[in-house]
């Protein structure tokens, strides 16, 4: 080799120019900001596939236990139920990991029952008033009257009989006495009707006798073919008493308005949301 040969060789790069160039580059910038957030995801929520067992957790299954059991759990049964609510919790939480939750109608269901049961416990209705429940009352008559039904009975004497008159004076006095009319030796005919089939079958005189009386008390009437001994054994339907219709009425307007309530605080959750159809 002349001395006016020289041999040039490669520099090598210094690692201080290689690196600047290195982190220039998109990809790296996507790498670096990934691991950040999951860094920062982990400090701040955690592992995901940690299940941390509180104390709180141990008092719960244990309670648990003792519900369904009668009793405490002894230290070999409450690891044996802790074990199985590990199970259950590990399973729970790989199945919302794979969102196994967003497409299931029974999950969601419940999931959707849950939050409409806390909207419940909300806001308990207050004691409803005078004026509410006499509201109510005139607007839901029809749930708490049902159709008076009339336990009545009859016995007839013929016009054709010439004693006929005799005999209803001889009847009735041996009734009022109180001897058993089935005794006396006259048929009875009677039932069990409402207003409307009374009118139907003995007429609109003799049913509206009959609605009138008290029960227990006899009356005469007449038609044009017979003389008639007519008395009410029992009265059944119409409204309850004061003190019960008094207890429906409440109970059953506790139940409208907090049925009403909760309907409003869903209302309110929902209309948080925006819908938008797509096609």
């Amino acid at each position: 080799m002349s001395a006016a040969e020289t041999i040039v060789s490669p520099t090598p790069s210094a690692p201080g120019r290689r690196a600047p160039r290195l982190l220039a580059e998109p990809i790296v910038h996507f790498v670096v900001v990934g691991a950040l957030l999951f860094v920062a995801h982990r400090l701040v929520v955690g592992d995901p596939r940690v299940i941390v067992v509180t104390p709180g957790v141990r008092a719960e299954v244990a309670r648990r236990f003792r519900d369904g059991h009668g009793r405490p759990p002894t230290a070999p049964e409450l690891d044996e139920a802790l074990g199985a609510w590990k199970r259950e919790e590990a399973l729970y939480r790989e199945a919302l990991r794979e969102r196994l939750d967003r497409n299931d109608a029974t999950i969601r269901t419940v999931l959707a029952d849950r939050v409409r049961a806390r909207a419940a416990i909300g806001a308990p209705p207050p004691e409803p008033t005078a004026a509410e429940l006499d509201r109510w009352f005139a607007t839901h008559r029809n749930l708490y009257e049902t159709p008076r039904r009339y336990d009545y009975s009859t016995v007839a004497f013929p016009r054709t009989e010439k004693t006929a008159a005799a005999a209803r004076d001889k009847y009735e006095l041996a009734v009022k006495g109180g001897a058993e009319p089935r005794t006396l030796g006259r048929p009875i005919i009677g039932g069990n009707l409402t207003a409307e089939e009374l009118r139907e079958r003995v007429g609109p005189d003799l049913a509206a006798v009959i609605a009138r009386l008290p029960v227990g008390q006899g009356q005469r009437f007449e038609n044009e073919r017979e003389l008639l001994l007519v008395w009410v054994n029992a009265v059944e339907g119409g409204l309850p008493s004061g003190d019960e219709l008094h207890k429906r009425l409440v109970a059953d307007w506790l139940y409208a308005e907090h049925t009403r309530q909760t309907e409003q605080a869903v209302r309110a959750i929902v209309d948080r949301y925006r819908f938008e159809e797509r096609p």
